[in-house]
């Protein structure tokens, strides 16, 4: 039997974690997923949001997967398809990650034996769709062009504008998705804007084939610079420039406690960043914060093995600057001594 494999694909900032959390809860009684996560920098956050769930996860962290080149890859598909028992498969790729080059991959010859490649699910954020920025970017372009399902997400936050654009964008892709969508945080089964599981068995189309050889993929180039102290000694830090981004993030240890509400002040002076993500241990309890430039979410969190960040901007950051502002929110003690 082979294993229903689903790309769930989108800009960075569209809701991938949040859709798929929601897909989880609303998982039939009995079936067993796995979900491959892939980050685009070297600080994995995403996992922490489905601690506790009972599914298998599986990482691969620092770039994208989009690479047929990708050996990590390569070992966590072959693992969860032999190893796990599972029933279906989510991959979420990086929102910068371009998805035909992955799907090409999961259709290799060699893993016709273990993966179906089911449903490609895409999601767009409607308040992007009149930045050009957005929208004349390659990737999403790609992410949107591959999709079977189209999911406008966070469709409680849409004006009427934004949801004429909605229409309009979803009305003028050619060919017409199989299934167009509205998405809103926090709606119950029934109601409008609730996510459904059945989105993942619409038929996938049968896109062209499309061969290339290895020969010709040549691999992403990363400028990093990591950190010039051993990763055991806290805090473990690095930073690195990819795909016209700024990357930056840091590891302290669990019993590391911060100042609540100082560290939220030192997070929400960074809200200019492209991305914010992170799982803090504070004397109010654990929290995972996610940020970008339009949504901000802070909730409980069950993760307890480590504090971690991670941020992705457009501009140059100061990152030593940022590392003695993160540092400063902690509780008095714990500072590195």
């Amino acid at each position: 039997m082979t294993l229903s494999t689903h790309v769930i694909t989108g800009f960075l900032g569209a809701g991938k974690t949040t859709l798929i959390s929601a897909l989880l809860a609303r998982k039939p009684v009995g079936e067993r997923w796995a979900i491959l996560v892939n980050e685009f920098g070297q600080i994995g956050i995403d996992q922490a949001a489905w601690t506790g769930e009972d599914v298998v996860i599986k990482e691969v962290p620092g770039g994208c997967i989009c690479c047929a080149q990708n050996l990590p890859l390569q070992i966590a598909l072959g693992q969860i398809a032999t190893r796990t028992g599972a029933d279906r498969l989510l991959i979420e790729p990086t929102g910068l990650g371009h998805p035909a080059q992955i799907l090409e991959t999961l259709r290799e010859p060699h893993w016709q034996a273990h993966l179906r490649v089911a449903a490609t699910l895409c999601l767009v954020d409607a308040r992007q769709l009149d930045d050009a920025r957005v929208t004349s970017h390659e990737t999403f372009r790609a992410q949107v062009e591959v999709a079977d399902v189209l999911l406008f997400s966070k469709a409680d936050l849409l004006d009427a504008d934004a949801l004429a654009r909605a229409d309009a964008f979803a009305a003028g892709l050619q060919p017409a998705k199989a299934l167009v969508a509205r998405v809103s945080a926090g709606a119950a089964p029934g109601q409008a804007g609730a996510v459904d599981p059945a989105w993942l068995d619409v038929p996938p189309r049968q896109p062209a084939r499309q061969r290339r050889s290895l020969l010709h993929l040549r691999p992403e180039v990363r400028t990093a610079e990591l950190p010039s102290t051993p990763p055991q000694e806290p805090p473990y830090h690095y930073h690195e420039q990819a795909l016209e981004r700024w990357v930056g993030g840091w590891i302290l240890p669990a019993d590391w406690c911060f100042r609540h509400d100082d560290l939220l002040n030192v997070l929400l002076a960074w809200r200019g960043l492209e991305r914010l993500k992170g799982v803090f241990h504070t004397d109010r309890g654990w929290i995972h914060f996610n940020a970008t430039a339009l949504d901000l979410a802070v909730k409980s969190s069950e993760y307890r093995a480590d504090n971690r960040v991670e941020a992705i901007s457009t501009q140059p950051v100061d990152w030593a600057a940022a590392e003695q502002a993160l540092l400063s929110a902690l509780a008095p003690g714990q500072q590195q001594q």
